[in-house]
């Protein structure tokens, strides 16, 4: 495998950037629409109706094995090819499939960000098996998906340093399946998840506190990331309270679809609003009339921090290898120029969220014009190892 330089360029004035290098956009975050949110809830709880691939329909329940399931696995495929994103199912079962929309990461292909959210609803069966009444399944967990599909929306012109998954998955409300599945598969393939997060149950805060759960396991970074969730929010100025939690004795069933990723040794961490009781869980009652709409905003703003950060960062666990000692890249800072020397060769200049800027030949002695730069964090990408280096106007 060809292994390749990356060259860190950080730019003097960074005011969007903190000491901890987040990639963090603020003008991307604050422009998370509440109404957009509340229009992706309502076609999946049955509130509007929706057209797929020319048919009038309403998505009234998305119990598993169910019409109302297969509408709502059309439905964010659909999405996903619409937002341009690489979309396909994942079949789990006779009855279960995952929905995957993909972005390539264009540095580190093979570590992997994943954001996911459980699609699939419950209804209350009698002893003879008979749906005692429908539950929309507003909050649980439609909220979560319409979080994804707006993070999606956003990020659809943004390219993904790490490659990006936005997964959806089937059947939680049965023993997580999906997202079982999906890990078990990981492991036994070898796949590099760096983070994954879980969004289940944004939308609701009773006493409009603003104080949600962030779930944790002790298992790789899983900490960190919970951590810097806190962090996030004070930085970027988020109103929520956001409290780590972890059980004294892990056991499946403590944060649903994060559940296994944990199982399986893969850094996790689980977003839920289940700090205030929550009376309309699983009833009749779980309808978007009674979201907290601003808490929902807030949610998804940082869910959209946390995947900017990890995505996105130069922040890495990809392991860095030494630099040529004929490489030279300088001056270091620099202002409207960089030189290398002691290099031949295919090299790039890609902005932090992933836009390629400039690619070119360059030979020892190459003169590389970055005037037209604003600032930012850039990577100049050639082959072999990594260095870092300033541009300072």
């Amino acid at each position: 495998m060809t292994m390749r330089y990356i060259l860190f360029v950080y730019l003097a004035i960074l005011p969007i950037l903190t000491q901890n290098s987040f990639s963090i956009n603020k003008n991307l975050i604050d422009s998370v629409s509440v109404a957009s949110l509340i229009n992706s809830v309502k076609d999946l709880s049955g509130e509007q109706r929706v057209n797929l691939n020319g048919i009038d329909t309403v998505i009234n329940k998305r119990q598993y094995n169910t019409t109302g399931n297969f509408l709502a696995e059309n439905y964010l495929l659909i999405k996903g090819i619409e937002l341009g994103y690489k979309t396909s199912y994942q079949t789990c079962s006779e009855t279960c499939k995952n929905i995957i929309w993909e972005s390539e990461g264009t540095i580190f292909q093979d570590s992997v960000v994943i954001i996911g959210a459980h699609f699939d609803s419950i209804n209350p069966d009698d002893a003879s098996g008979q749906t005692i009444y429908l539950s929309p399944g507003a909050n649980d967990n439609a909220s979560g998906c319409a979080a994804i599909i707006e993070i999606a929306r956003l990020l659809t012109n943004y390219k993904p340093i790490h490659k990006l998954k936005f997964i959806f998955w089937d059947e939680e409300e049965i023993g997580m399946t999906g997202s079982y599945y999906y890990s078990d598969s990981a492991k036994k393939n070898g796949e590099k998840i760096k983070l994954y997060i879980n969004l289940d149950m944004l939308g609701w805060d009773k006493n409009d506190d603003g104080y949600m759960h962030i779930k944790y396991v002790p298992v790789g970074q899983s900490f960190s990331y919970a951590e810097k969730v806190v962090k996030i929010c004070k930085e970027t100025g988020i109103e929520l309270q956001p409290n780590p939690i972890t059980p004294k004795k892990f056991f499946i069933g403590f944060s649903g679809d994060a559940d296994y990723f944990w199982q399986y040794g893969f850094s996790a961490i689980g977003i839920a609003d289940l700090a205030d009781d929550n009376s309309l869980y699983h009833t009749q009652g779980d309808r978007i009339k009674y979201f907290n709409e601003q808490f929902f905003l807030n949610n998804t703003k940082l869910a959209l921090a946390l995947v900017m950060n990890a995505a996105y960062d130069v922040e890495t666990n990809v392991n860095e290898n030494p630099v040529k000692k004929n490489l030279s890249i300088y001056p270091n800072p620099a202002s409207d120029e960089l030189i290398i020397s002691g290099f031949e060769g295919d090299a790039e200049i890609i902005y932090t969220i992933g836009i390629s800027l400039w690619n070119g030949r360059i030979n020892s002695g190459s003169r590389i014009d970055i005037s037209n730069l604003v600032n930012g964090i850039y990577f100049l990408k050639i082959k072999n190892s990594i260095q870092k280096f300033m541009v300072v106007r």
